[in-house]
């Protein structure tokens, strides 16, 4: 994404409201708009704006996980931020699962949506504390253990790992290691089963667990 552009913004929620509220808190700010309000108007909004960051509220009755899996099929670029009124444990991780660059509640504040929009542009990740906690509480409620050693990946594998979980994109970590993104594909492919991993947040709490990476405090 080119920050020195105007970034272009597309707001999927289905209310009406609530979309000229997120403009109205950004009008300080240079972005061009387009929105949908619900599945059908979401992939020709998608093809015909190209956004750089897609702002998207989950609801299954309008909106679900598989929106997100389609919008990256479509757009792999195109940076998801989650704002959301579902607080079901289960939906945010199958949301935090999706590679999605932000999530926020629908309770958070002007500063969180301008924080996460920032990140986003600058290809880092952003999530509220209530995210947070649920992925926390996630990892003690059942402790991963790795099925192998870190010394079981090689020195490449796992600074892919990090890369992964730092929330970089297989064209991020292809341009930093200058490798193809296929190459990074068939490594994060080999990482996966070498660990018997089947997600990225699997995949998060095996680093954590294995000392790969270590949380900020």
């Amino acid at each position: 994404m080119n920050s020195t552009a105007m970034t272009r913004i597309l707001l999927a929620d289905a209310q009406p409201v609530f979309r000229e509220g997120i403009k109205s808190l950004l009008a300080d700010h240079t972005y061009q708009f387009r929105e949908a309000g619900n599945s059908a108007e979401l992939r020709p909004a998608l093809l015909a704006f190209h956004p750089d960051i897609l702002i998207l509220d989950y609801d299954p009755a309008f909106f679900d996980a598989d929106e997100i899996f389609s919008t990256l099929s479509v757009i792999p670029e195109c940076k998801v931020i989650i704002i959301s009124g579902q607080k079901k444990k289960v939906d945010v991780l199958k949301l935090l699962d999706c590679n999605i660059y932000c999530y926020l509640t629908k309770e958070c504040r002007k500063k969180d949506i301008h924080e996460a929009i920032h990140c986003a542009i600058q290809g880092e990740k952003f999530f509220c504390s209530f995210a947070v906690d649920v992925l926390l509480a996630d990892r003690k409620k059942t402790p991963f253990i790795p099925q192998i050693p870190p010394e079981g990946l090689s020195a490449r594998e796992t600074e892919i790992v990090r890369q992964i979980v730092r929330g970089k994109s297989n064209k991020e970590i292809a341009g930093a290691m200058h490798l193809s993104q296929h190459t990074i594909h068939t490594h994060r492919r080999n990482i996966m089963r070498k660990l018997q991993l089947h997600s990225a947040v699997e995949l998060c709490n095996y680093a954590l667990e294995a000392g790969i990476v270590r949380l900020e405090n």
